[in-house]
């Protein structure tokens, strides 16, 4: 029995990702986020590419709905709502890993210009709640600093 299997989630959520970190130095990282719609993962660079990529993904799926519109210095035009199909079936995305950690996030709420949500230290096994885009950063930092030397 695996630790993911004694950790509750919600593997049918639509926005379920899986975030491979393969390189971790002093509180920057990179890698690799799944979701299931598309058999490629996403890479990020940073945590600022990561989130980015995170909120696109919540935007052009409409979930969770966010309850702000985010604000810009630069106006961009609406792009209009695509359908997507999913690609990879759930548990697919859940047995992905990275290098030096990995963290399976699903983000229940995007309310007061942040989200909410749960994350999971997948090779902990242990499961946080979080209330901010930020106190997630903090959660998977911490558990980077582990790994730092």
């Amino acid at each position: 029995m695996n630790r993911e299997d004694n950790i509750n989630i919600n593997v049918s959520a639509p926005n379920l990702i899986s975030v491979c970190v393969d390189t971790s130095d002093h509180g920057e990282f990179s890698g690799r986020l799944y979701q299931c719609y598309e058999e490629e993962p996403w890479r990020y660079k940073n945590v600022v590419q990561l989130l980015r990529l995170m909120d696109n993904l919540y935007d052009i799926i409409s979930y969770p709905q966010a309850s702000t519109e985010s604000r810009s210095f630069v106006k961009k035009e609406k792009e209009p709502s695509q359908r997507l199909e999913k690609r990879v079936p759930q548990d697919e995305i859940l047995k992905q890993n990275g290098k030096v950690a990995t963290f399976v996030i699903y983000v229940q709420y995007r309310q007061n210009a942040t989200w909410q949500g749960e994350v999971i230290w997948k090779e902990r096994g242990m499961k946080q709640h979080f209330s901010s885009a930020l106190e997630l950063i903090k959660l998977v930092d911490s558990a980077l600093g582990e790994y730092d030397i």
